[in-house]
């Protein structure tokens, strides 16, 4: 374990835990560990949120201890054998009852983000005792759906530019079932995505900047660092595939935990058009949807304030209701 402390008065750990026989490593910020417990489950696969909440100074701590967990296969967790969702689950699952057993707490509270809502949708299905609400950051539902979503409105937007190579590049996909082994619809989607806005950011998120945010992460070793790029190269190729045949509205009734769900309108990494239909499927009787309308894949980038408002107001209603 080691302990940091910062000049705001927040109290940082870093811990190494091994869980289900993988080193796995979390970071711990907050300003009272008295605090509800807030456990972040990263997207990607492979996309530790860490480093850029840091470069954005998004800071929780005043109202919760927050916990970074990087997933088997990445950062602090780097392995280089293949992983498995039922393994990420069972491993968040173990890190759910360790963390309520050390800070004397019955329940967390879940923030999943893209790949991660997977993760949490999972988690909050198999173990409602255990959470206190679940927050969704560009929800996923039905995976497959999601992505034809997608490249309806790359092509929409190449028509309104209106820019006859992108729709022409556009219109040569067939969308398979098993799209993330197709290499030419993943060329053609990332660079309209990121053409049109649609990305990490509104505003644009180059690779480099991306890059420039993970090597500068505080409380890293340079080789943790370096194996976010590592994983995401190696660890993740039957976890995407298992993303993909993923279908959330199978269980969605049987979601009965407070459900919140925080989406950008011109994200085009996980739609409104998905993540509505999950959350109106799901079958929580105390749920909200809040779209932010200057946002693209990262609301807590894009429109900062207003997330961390909304956080403090769901933190706020369930420590008085």
């Amino acid at each position: 374990m080691k302990r940091y402390y910062e000049q705001d008065g927040k109290r940082i750990l870093k811990l190494y835990l091994t869980i289900h026989g993988v080193k796995q490593g979390i970071i711990i910020e907050t300003r009272d560990f008295a605090n509800p417990i807030l456990l972040v489950i990263h997207g990607g696969p492979g996309f530790p949120l860490y480093p850029f909440f840091r470069a954005h100074n998004i800071d929780l701590t005043a109202h919760y201890t927050v916990v970074f967990w990087d997933q088997r296969g990445t950062g602090m967790s780097y392995t280089r054998k293949p992983v498995k969702m039922a393994e990420v689950v069972q491993d968040a699952e173990w890190l759910i009852r360790y963390l309520c057993h050390h800070y004397h707490q019955k329940q967390v509270f879940l923030m999943c983000h893209s790949f991660g809502t997977i993760i949490g949708a999972l988690l909050a299905h198999r173990r409602p005792e255990w959470i206190t609400a679940y927050i969704g950051i560009g929800q996923l539902g039905d995976v497959y759906h999601n992505e034809r979503v997608i490249l309806q409105r790359l092509l929409e937007y190449a028509k309104k530019e209106p820019n006859k190579q992108a729709v022409d590049a556009l219109e040569r996909v067939s969308l398979g079932r098993y799209f993330n082994k197709d290499k030419y619809y993943d060329h053609v989607r990332m660079r309209y995505t990121e053409r049109y806005k649609g990305g990490f950011s509104i505003h644009g998120y180059s690779a480099f900047k991306m890059f420039r945010a993970m090597m500068s992460t505080p409380y890293y070793t340079l080789k943790e660092r370096i194996n976010i790029i590592r994983g995401s190269l190696s660890a993740f190729e039957h976890l995407t595939t298992e993303m993909v045949e993923t279908n959330l509205m199978t269980i969605a009734r049987e979601i009965t935990v407070p459900f919140y769900l925080i989406q950008g309108q011109y994200d085009l990494q996980t739609t409104d058009t998905d993540s509505r239909k999950l959350f109106e499927a799901v079958g929580s009787k105390e749920k909200h949807y809040y779209l932010f309308e200057y946002s693209a894949h990262a609301p807590f980038v894009d429109e900062r304030e207003k997330f961390l408002k909304i956080m403090y107001e769901i933190v706020d209603h369930h420590a008085t209701s």
